[in-house]
């Protein structure tokens, strides 16, 4: 997946784990440094397939701030189980919220 932004895999895969997994539902969890509750509940708007929401929230932004990259970077197989969100729209949060120092590959 060369050229893909690690900060926009971040989203994409956190929301690949909320959105497959029970846990999210039971309590807190975190994913390469994301609080996945915190990032669903932010970011889930904005990252539903047919969403109109021109850009991210602030909270949003920030729940993705923090992210370990790396470990991110070796979650990208799970892109392959994506439910209802639209990857486009998740790839674009990190660039929409500016985040600094998110590598550009994995």
């Amino acid at each position: 997946m060369a050229g893909v932004n690690k900060a926009a895999l971040l989203v994409v895969v956190v929301f690949v784990v909320m959105s497959s997994s029970a846990v999210a539902a039971a309590g807190g969890f975190v994913v390469c440094g994301v609080d996945g509750n915190r990032m669903l509940a932010a970011c889930g708007s904005y990252c539903k397939a047919g969403s109109r929401e021109r850009a991210p929230r602030r909270d949003c932004c920030d729940a993705v701030r923090g992210a370990d990259f790396g470990c991110l970077c070796k979650l990208r197989g799970a892109l392959k189980t994506m439910g209802n969100i639209d990857a486009a729209r998740a790839m674009q949060i990190p660039s929409k919220c500016r985040i600094e120092g998110a590598p550009s590959s994995c």
